[in-house]
């Protein structure tokens, strides 16, 4: 498996750029599925990242444990909050334990780009669930992707210290269901006067419905529902980008 190197650069920027993220009011949507679904007080966190979603759900009282690629997420992330963080690949991590519920937030399935990465990580995801444990994760959905289509997009953050613009440029490789995000990131001290550019490039992979019931069935899941992110009672179209699915692990034989 080679490395995934995105956000190696782009770590210590990423809270700023997303300061305007609603964790709280996704954490809300998160705990309207466990009142719905499965009352979870253990979650494995898969991508946790910086640990803002993390920080959130152990305020709330629920026991957290986070896994990342990034060992500069990690670190910010620990800063933040005593959660058991643990450096690996959600692929092929092992933790010997078994979770009421596995989160993957804010398109972290979108990085497994490979068909059969996917059916590793949601096999090795369901072997880390309690029986009717629940998976929970967001991705892009295909039908609206091909249909409205990536545009660039500029993002523009700015304090006393600091102003960064930037820049994500994307290419569709739509025969993989690939969409290349090159980000470029300029970046402006403004106390030392300084300039720094930041370039990275991220392969996400976009999922269309009946594709991604059939690689969770294949897995041992049963899909519960797929409906508009923070949206349980919405249906999906052509004209939702982002996606919610909520998968439950079947009872072994």
């Amino acid at each position: 498996m080679k490395p995934n190197l995105s956000f190696k650069k782009y770590a210590k920027y990423y809270d700023f750029i997303y300061q305007d993220k609603n964790y709280n009011g996704e954490c809300n949507f998160i705990e309207e599925i466990f009142e719905i679904n499965k009352k979870a007080k253990n979650i494995l966190e898969l991508g946790c990242g910086t640990g803002n979603y993390t920080k959130i759900l152990l305020s709330r009282g629920y026991k957290v444990t986070g896994v990342d690629i990034s060992a500069e997420m990690l670190e910010i992330a620990s800063e933040k909050c005593s959660a058991r963080f643990i450096k690996g690949d959600i692929r092929a991590v092992k933790i010997d334990e078994k979770f009421d519920c596995c989160l993957a937030m804010f398109a972290v399935m979108g990085y497994i780009i490979k068909n059969r990465d996917i059916i590793k990580t949601l096999v090795n995801i369901r072997k880390h669930l309690k029986p009717n444990g629940i998976f929970i994760f967001d991705v892009w959905n295909g039908l609206s992707v091909m249909r409205i289509l990536p545009e660039q997009r500029i993002k523009k953050v700015e304090n006393d210290e600091v102003k960064i613009i930037r820049y994500a440029i994307p290419n569709l490789i739509a025969f993989e269901h690939i969409c290349e995000v090159n980000y470029k990131l300029l970046i402006l001290n403004k106390k030392e006067n300084t300039y720094q550019e930041i370039n990275e490039k991220h392969m996400m992979r976009y999922y269309f419905p009946q594709e991604i019931i059939y690689y969770l069935e294949e897995s041992g899941f049963e899909v519960i529902n797929i409906c508009p992110f923070l949206n349980l009672n919405g249906k999906v179209n052509e004209n939702i980008w982002n996606i919610c699915i909520i998968a439950k692990a079947k009872r072994r034989d």
